[in-house]
């Protein structure tokens, strides 16, 4: 995978986003937690890109 790396980073900047919205959600922080989700948004939008933009392999044609 060529966009190993990038994915991982991306991935993790999720996890962490998570944890952040967790935090904003115990302490009743509505307006923060909006704006987390919409930064989890905007990281899924980067990886899907990451992904999307990687070669297709034969075993990924015939999915069912």
């Amino acid at each position: 995978m060529k966009h190993r790396e990038p994915v991982l980073k991306k991935l993790d900047t999720i996890e962490s986003k998570l944890a952040k919205l967790a935090l904003g959600l115990n302490r009743g922080d509505r307006d923060n937690c909006f704006q987390v989700l919409n930064e989890i948004k905007d990281t899924l939008e980067q990886t899907k890109g990451y992904i999307e933009s990687e070669p297709i392999t034969g075993n990924e044609l015939n999915r069912i």
